[in-house]
């Protein structure tokens, strides 16, 4: 530090980190970080390292050995030689920070520490790359995906076809006025090096409401990511004000930079964009020497290294990791699709490569209109993000955001190493990607679906979203002429489900005169029901648990029982089915099928809930809880829930369902709400599903829970005087001796 750092904190727990410096100001914010999240950043780190294993024994083996495979450790380690100066030096200030707060701490560790027994080592540099580059594996790995395509490569190709295309498959996120790009006058971006190899894993919401849509006359931005339910939260609020840097929002622990927020000049949000950055190609193995593989027109060795694993209370696990020049070998992390099928599948990922998302994510929190938010996002690679913009003129934009690799052919499933069509042909460059400034329709929204038309100048693909959620965001802006702050917040927590509102009436049409007490029962249900999962409707549990029955029904009729758990969730099929009745998926008469499904959804639930219908109310079993990675049942004080939530995995209130078997609990859902109005562009609103701390001994470690299940917000200030005002606790760092970069 050359001078002191202030750290204000209001009353929700949110930071706000004060200095007259930029290596300053970071180091007060990885301190400040660290103060509330320092077990949740160690524990990142062990995940992305691959030491999970080593704390908590053999059930983290599997995640220990993927991120061991891919090469987090060794990816980070060499982007720290590869980040620029000025990015670096905001790195090495801020792993400082967490390292001057770990100093001083021996005696406070968080709870989990004293559990476990153990005190954190010193953060570095590559520390905190490599939990950001294990973050944008979890959130565009998704092998699953590719291996599910392949599985589907055992049907007809009509039905294949169908079976892997989202539900709702003409939602967009380009405006119909879009401007393409023309991709003559375009050169690719050249793929480079990877970091590995010898050569070389969730939804979210976003719209943004131009000034002349606004009751205020003003700009309004909402965006909302999904994650999986744990304790502590995947975001972390806090505000910095320095020299270069005046801004508030959400970014991920271990991490500087905001992924949501606002400068008062403009604001952003983001949603996955789920297009595809990696492929798995399948390498033939010369036929007497298995050591070799085939590299072009040669036979070359493996790369070959030994990989261990310490297991808590067990000998370690050794794994013999092979390479080619595509990238690692992967075969251990995927599931088997034909156990007579050895053929070694290796990875490609973006990710391999050296990317600059660090210095992407700070320079558009530094941005202040719409030409300097664009050139700070030539910077970011992966994920590919859905980029919503506002700002304070009225305007709003949207633009996708990363690397895309150019191949010669769309293929789903797994590639060939000898078809130079599925060899990587550059990237889309910047100005190819899809963007849209001030489109006529005057929002601009993206909620995971399908980017752009087959039109568009450059193959898109990737595991998009169902659409639903997109759907019902465009329902609503087509019978809402103008918008403000409330009804941002209102469309956040919008319960109503579109797929459902297709589906219900043909299912009802499909059950058609059935006299059994159970068909009556659901036919009843779906066809009196308004689509909304409220927490008193009996509707939701049974149409969730007839889509869950109806779905296993899809695939026992045309997959191996090997590949049920694979495919479990894969949906654009059986909801195809359902509404078109032209696939010929069952050799019965549909209305047979679907009049079983009812019948067997009916049957789990009693089995599951019991008889009283009563019991079967949404609110009674789709309950939301929180668990911590060391919850046990003595340690049922760490979690947090459950509690009844409403809405589903389709409604823009997001919350995930379980199985019926396991109690359709909410297992997913929205972690973050920001709603921007730039009437007042100095102040946001904003709330964490749970809280801003994880330290399960803070006030701050569950206090929004109960207003994010209300639907309830709190105000974030851009102004120190707010701040003041509505000050929890003060915190001075003066200058000291160095801390030290271990």
């Amino acid at each position: 530090m050359s001078t002191s750092v202030e750290i204000l904190r209001d009353r929700a727990g949110v930071p706000h980190v004060y200095a007259q410096s930029t290596a300053d100001l970071y180091f007060g914010l990885g301190f400040a970080m660290a103060e509330d999240r320092l077990w949740q950043m160690d524990w990142l780190r062990r995940r992305a390292l691959g030491r999970q294993a080593e704390l908590l024994g053999s059930a983290y083996v599997a995640s220990d050995l993927l991120h061991r495979a891919i090469g987090i450790p060794e990816i980070a380690q060499r982007e720290v030689q590869l980040t620029d100066g000025a990015t670096r030096e905001i790195l090495e200030s801020f792993v400082a920070g967490i390292n001057r707060y770990i100093d001083q701490c021996d005696a406070d560790l968080p709870t989990e520490f004293k559990l476990l027994e153990y005190e954190p080592e010193p953060f570095t540099v590559s520390d905190s790359l490599a939990i950001l580059r294990a973050e944008f594996w979890s959130l565009n790995g998704r092998l699953r995906t590719i291996a599910i395509a392949e599985a589907a490569g055992l049907l007809p190709d009509e039905l294949r076809e169908a079976y892997l295309t989202p539900e709702a498959a003409d939602a967009r996120i380009l405006p119909p006025d879009a401007a393409y790009p023309d991709a003559a006058q375009l050169n690719p971006r050249p793929t480079e090096p990877g970091l590995l190899g010898m050569g070389d894993a969730t939804g979210s919401n976003n719209w943004a409401v131009s000034a002349g849509r606004s009751r205020s006359g003003h700009a309004l931005l909402a965006s909302d990511p999904h994650q999986p339910f744990w304790v502590p939260s995947s975001w972390y609020e806090y505000a910095v004000h320095g020299p270069e840097d005046s801004a508030a929002g959400a970014g991920h622990p271990g991490v500087p930079g905001l992924w949501w927020g606002s400068n008062s000049a403009i604001a952003w949000g983001i949603t996955n964009n789920a297009a595809s950055t990696r492929d798995l190609y399948r390498e033939e193995v010369h036929p007497s020497d298995a050591s070799l593989y085939r590299d072009g027109e040669r036979w070359s060795p493996f790369e070959e290294r030994t990989v261990e694993i310490l297991v808590r209370g067990q000998a370690p696990v050794r794994h013999n990791q092979r390479s080619t020049v595509r990238g690692p070998v992967v075969n251990h992390t995927l599931p088997t699709l034909d156990p007579s099928d050895d053929a070694p599948l290796s990875l490609r990922w973006v990710g391999q490569e050296h990317l600059d998302d660090v210095r992407a994510a700070i320079a558009v929190g530094r941005a202040r209109d719409w030409s300097g938010f664009r050139d700070a996002l030539r910077d970011w690679a992966v994920p590919v993000f859905n980029f919503g913009y506002a700002d304070r003129l009225g305007h709003v934009g949207y633009q996708c955001a990363g690397r895309v690799p150019i191949r010669g052919r769309v293929a789903r499933g797994y590639r060939s190493t000898k078809d130079p069509a599925d060899q990587w042909q550059g990237y889309i460059p910047f100005d190819g990607l899809p963007s849209s400034f001030e489109p006529k329709r005057g929002y601009v929204a993206s909620a995971n679906e399908r980017v752009a038309p087959d039109d568009y100048p450059y193959p898109l693909h990737g595991s998009w979203g169902s659409g639903y959620r997109a759907e019902r965001i465009h329902q609503v802006f087509a019978t809402t002429p103008t918008l403000d702050g409330d009804s941002n917040v209102a469309l956040q927590n919008d319960v109503k489900n579109v797929r459902a509102e297709r589906l219900c009436p043909r299912i009802v049409e499909l059950l058609g005169n059935g006299t059994h007490t159970d068909v009556v029962l659901l036919r009843d249900a779906l066809s009196g029901w308004d689509y909304r999962y409220t927490l008193e409707s009996v509707a939701p549990t049974l149409f969730e648990a007839f889509m869950q029955s109806w779905q296993d029904r899809v695939l026992r009729e045309r997959f191996p029982e090997r590949l049920h758990a694979l495919l479990a969730g894969q949906t654009g099929a059986a909801a195809r089915i359902i509404q078109h009745g032209d696939l010929a998926w069952f050799s019965g008469e549909l209305s047979e099928q679907i009049n079983a499904a009812a019948l067997e959804a009916v049957s789990r639930i009693r089995s599951r809930f019991g008889s009283n219908q009563s019991e079967w109310r949404w609110g009674a079993v789709h309950q939301a809880h929180w668990e911590h990675p060391l919850s046990t049942p003595d340690r049922r004080w760490l979690d947090i829930g459950p509690e009844p939530v409403d809405g589903g995995a389709e409604t823009l209130r997001n919350t995930g369902v379980g199985p019926v078997a396991s109690g359709m609990g909410a297992v997913s859902g929205v972690e973050y709400r920001l709603v921007v109005d730039f009437a007042e562009p100095d102040h946001f609103l904003a709330v964490q599903n749970i809280g801003n701390s994880g330290r399960p001994d803070s006030p701050h470690y569950r206090d929004q829970f109960a207003d994010w299940v209300a639907g309830r917000y709190h105000t974030v200030s851009l102004r120190r005087e707010d701040v003041e005002r509505d000050l929890e606790s003060s915190l001075r760092l003066e200058r000291t001796e160095p801390v030290r970069l271990a």
